[in-house]
């Protein structure tokens, strides 16, 4: 039998309200017949921050899936979503428990349980597009009419207790679709904490004496413990051909406005479901407007703009875009044109006594629960171990800091990993203890690493494809990344050139600056495009992409060749300043002009990835435009790095940007 989402609370401490027996106990007098309306405008929840407490206030379980309006006369049943869309025959095993109640219509919501018997929406989005419905449930928390008596005017408990007493009598079968949602009698922070414990949406707070009205307002308020939105898809990016995001906004001053990237929560059967939508509303041109909408390309596909997605996110940047998104489902219940900027309430009247007072508002942006932090639905354990001692300010940088950290630049950092396989050095005890590097894939390792196998190699290669991967290498401790330098999915096919500049302790960073610039200069005469990034300490890396189609494509012995005869001139016509003999003792006042990485499994740090040295320092792309004199590599940490990216063009252009290293030989003849 599938039990009601609530044992976590009931675990917690949380039991659901007892029904006063003094208002609305007492036998009421019928009132005159009331004709039962095809559909009633529902009661909307304005969405607050903080969960409100004192006994003006009821709670309820925030319930993940379809907001279903539930319509019975005699025996006829009509479900409809709260814009009136009819839906009956999407749930046929819900109409059919439905069609042994009286008279009435019900407001409830439609959800699928995963297996923890919580709320999956994404299991919803599946049972639907299966049509295998078999194991939705109707979650039923208020009763409008019952047996031509309209309930609206009766206060809020007497409605549910009169909707409990109906399901007890008419969908008593363990087997029925059809549940009573309970509330709870609860200090609401506390409510709020338990939900958040047990991996659920939220809360709904209701105010109990209060009548049904329809329309927004501030009786029922919605209390996430992970905001959620829903936001309008205006294009869908790929990469190499492959699905990889969704460009979203929300329509603000009378255009769509763009909102940001969603990069992860997509699975495959996720994405074979959602592209023949996406496709069939494609468009020749851009649905966004306004401040800053993105520019096209060959990989960018733009929209009609009437998809409406739910996404999981992390809160809003200030620019308006969102953080750290994650896909949840298309949803078919709500038009393009209504959705919005979701005004959040961040300074309510006192919610305690339902007055005009004002309280602060609290923001979460984590999910929090006994065994830990979860972030993006990865459960981080130990999230306040701290991994490095401080990012220069003093505090601890922490594995939730690094989790976060890797969601919030993970869409920027994906397209230089996706596909390679990755080299984790991971430092489970902080950057003080025992550090090791992991380049296969472990007995018991995490589900969102991706594998790759090497011909001849026993082991499999660890390979990070999502930004669940990148969370997962945090879980581990994985302090820094260090990919393989091929073309994605093409293990023997080089995919970029990687010029280490790497100076001697006494060598200051002011010349390493020139040295990437010399190197810049031979390499674009050339014919190359170059790009820049630091390496999180003391030096510069210098990378060009390479087209590695069929017709372009090289060996890795080409590419190292190439790449040690551009170092070996370099350093014959300046050879007071550089050097290829990485021996200390020669390399004094001098930069090591390193060509190594440039062979079959040879690494390089991540673009973004931290490193595991005092200050957590990242490796930080660049513009050519920022280096100049004077530049500290130790201001790109964890902490600085991802609101530097947002404000930031380095790397733009990075994929269009690649070059035929096979054509650049073939040119100079060798």
């Amino acid at each position: 039998m599938r039990q009601q989402p609530l044992a976590a609370d009931q675990r917690a401490g949380l039991q659901p309200a007892k029904q006063s027996p003094g208002k609305g106990a007492a036998k009421r007098a019928r009132s005159p017949t009331a004709e039962m309306p095809d559909f009633v405008e529902p009661q909307l929840c304005q969405a607050s921050e903080r969960a409100p407490s004192g006994d003006n206030w009821v709670h309820e379980i925030k319930l993940d899936g379809y907001r279903i309006q539930m319509r019975v006369e005699d025996g006829k049943v009509s479900l409809k979503t709260r814009k009136a869309l009819d839906w009956t025959e999407k749930f046929p095993e819900i109409a059919e428990a439905a069609a042994k109640l009286p008279d009435l219509i019900i407001d409830g919501e439609v959800i699928a349980p995963n297996a923890n018997d919580h709320p999956d929406f994404s299991a919803l989005q599946a049972a639907l597009s299966d049509g295998d419905t078999s194991d939705l449930i109707y979650f039923a928390f208020d009763l409008l009419f019952e047996d031509g008596e309209d309930l609206r005017k009766l206060p809020l408990t007497e409605r549910k207790k009169r909707l409990e007493a109906v399901l007890a009598k008419h969908a008593r079968a363990k087997a029925s679709p059809l549940r009573y949602v309970a509330h709870f009698n609860a200090d609401g922070a506390d409510m709020l904490a338990s939900a958040r414990s047990a991996g659920l949406e939220g809360i709904i707070s209701k105010q109990p004496d209060a009548p049904y009205r329809s329309g927004r307002g501030s009786g029922w308020l919605k209390i996430k413990a992970r905001p959620a939105h829903e936001v309008v898809i205006g294009a869908w990016t790929s990469n190499k051909g492959k699905f990889s995001s969704l460009m979203v906004g929300v329509h603000r001053d009378g255009h769509l406005a763009y909102t940001g990237n969603v990069g992860t929560g997509y699975g495959a059967e996720t994405v074979s479901r959602i592209m023949p939508a996406l496709k069939a509303a494609a468009a020749a041109t851009s649905p966004f407007s306004g401040k800053n909408p993105p520019k096209g390309g060959p990989e960018i596909h733009w929209l009609k703009p009437e998809l409406v997605a739910e996404i999981e996110f992390a809160g809003w940047t200030s620019d308006g875009n969102v953080r750290q998104a994650a896909f949840k489902g298309l949803r078919q219940d709500k038009p393009a044109s209504e959705v919005r900027g979701e005004i959040v309430r961040t300074d309510p009247p006192d919610l305690e006594h339902g007055g005009n007072g004002k309280m602060p508002a609290q923001r979460v942006t984590r999910t929090r629960g006994n065994a830990g932090t979860a972030v993006l639905g990865i459960t981080i354990s130990n999230p306040d171990k701290a991994l490095w001692p401080d990012d220069g300010d003093g505090k601890p940088v922490t594995k939730r800091d690094l989790a976060d950290y890797f969601a919030e630049v993970g869409d920027w950092m994906l397209p230089h990993i996706r596909g390679r396989p990755c080299s984790i050095v991971r430092a489970p005890d902080g950057i003080g203890g025992q550090q090791f590097f992991q380049r296969h894939v472990m007995q018991g390792g995490s589900e969102f690493f991706s594998s790759v196998k090497l011909s001849g190699e026993r082991k499999p290669y660890v390979q990070i494809d999502r930004i669940e991967g990148l969370i997962a290498a945090a879980q581990s401790g994985g302090v820094e990344l260090h990919p393989w330098n091929c073309a994605p999915d093409k293990i023997t096919t080089p995919g970029r050139l990687i010029f280490d500049l790497d100076p001697a302790p006494d060598v200051g960073f002011d010349e390493v600056i020139e040295a990437a610039k010399a190197m810049r200069e031979r390499l674009e005469q050339i014919g190359f495009t170059t790009f820049c990034k630091t390496t999180g300490g003391k030096g510069l890396h210098v990378v060009t992409p390479l087209k590695s189609g069929a017709r372009e494509a090289v060996s890795w012995k080409e590419a190292k060749a190439f790449a040690q005869a551009v170092c070996m001139q370099m350093a014959s016509d300046h050879a007071d300043k550089y050097l290829l003999n990485m021996s200390k003792q020669q390399r004094k006042g001098k930069i090591f002009l390193d060509y190594l990485r440039n062979d079959t499994m040879s690494t390089a740090v991540a673009v973004l990835s931290p490193r595991a040295r005092p200050g957590a320092t990242v490796s930080m792309p660049l513009t050519w435009a920022q280096l100049k004199t004077g530049l500290d590599p130790k201001k790109f940490t964890l902490r600085s790095a991802p609101d530097l990216m947002r404000r930031s063009k380095a790397w733009d252009g990075y994929d269009d940007a690649a070059v035929s290293l096979k054509a650049i030989l073939k040119k100079l003849g060798q």
